[in-house]
């Protein structure tokens, strides 16, 4: 027999290790059906696109209402100011505008009612404080809180007189209010009485009363459901050097008709 010739093996260190990690590998198929735990895996982070809500659509904000001030009457300062004795260069403000009610022409209300808007605004700053204090305007009436109604005593409602001998009624007489002296302008009516301007508390109404209203509306330019323009004008007494100059004046408030035409006085 012939002697084999034996071959030198050389070691491969590194082809050794890849082998090995080769065989430690796990197959594709074991690996697709192996348990992955739970918290090992990554949570998604998606929101489904019905979950998504819109972006607000920007709207512009609504252009602020500015009240447009009517021209000041051509004839006020050439007639009417000279009339009621006046300085013509008077300053005359706007206070608002309103449409007259059934109301304002009514006997048994007796008041021509202010717009409460336009009081606030325009008529407030040119009175002084005590002007405001006497129309009770210097402070904002506080809310009221509701209350029951407390039971009153009975009054004594029928009284037998002596000269009639017949049975009348007594009347409750309600709050007395103050007022700021003032006067009413119309074109046809001219200039009223002496009247007053005063605030309810109440209702926060601004109002005109007193005698002698009634008399002065039924000659008015103006009738019910008519726009008029309610001006205000007063003469601030001028002294100078101990000597009235200027005298003072009531507070004016001037009627004037939206359209412009002034009609004749009424017939009483």
């Amino acid at each position: 027999m012939g002697k084999r010739t034996q071959a030198m093996v050389v070691y491969d260190a590194a082809g050794s290790q890849q082998r090995a990690a080769k065989r430690a590998r796990p197959s594709a198929d074991a690996a697709a059906g192996a348990v992955v735990p739970y918290d090992v895996m990554t949570p998604i982070d998606a929101v489904p696109l019905n979950a998504v809500a819109p972006r607000p659509r920007w709207v512009p904000a609504p252009p602020a209402i500015i009240q447009q001030v009517p021209e000041e009457p051509a004839y006020l300062r050439e007639h009417i100011l000279p009339a009621l004795g006046l300085r013509d260069d008077l300053p005359v403000h706007f206070v608002d505008s309103k449409r007259v009610t059934d109301t304002d022409l009514d006997a048994h209300q007796n008041r021509f009612r202010l717009p409460a808007d336009g009081v606030l605004r325009h008529l407030r700053p040119i009175l002084t404080a005590e002007e405001l204090d006497a129309a009770n305007l210097l402070h904002d009436p506080l809310p009221k809180p509701r209350r029951q109604p407390e039971p009153e005593p009975p009054l004594q409602l029928e009284s037998l007189t002596a000269e009639e001998g017949k049975k009348v009624r007594k009347k409750r007489q309600g709050m007395v209010h103050g007022g700021l002296p003032v006067r009413m302008v119309d074109l046809a009516a001219g200039a009223s009485g002496e009247l007053l301007l005063s605030r309810w508390s109440s209702s926060s109404g601004t109002i005109v009363k007193g005698g002698g209203y009634m008399d002065f509306v039924r000659r008015c330019s103006f009738r019910e459901h008519d726009v008029v323009d309610i001006w205000a004008f007063k003469q601030r007494e001028l002294r100078l050097f101990g000597k009235t100059m200027v005298h003072e004046s009531h507070l004016h408030l001037f009627i004037v008709k939206r359209d412009g035409t002034q009609q004749q006085s009424r017939q009483e």
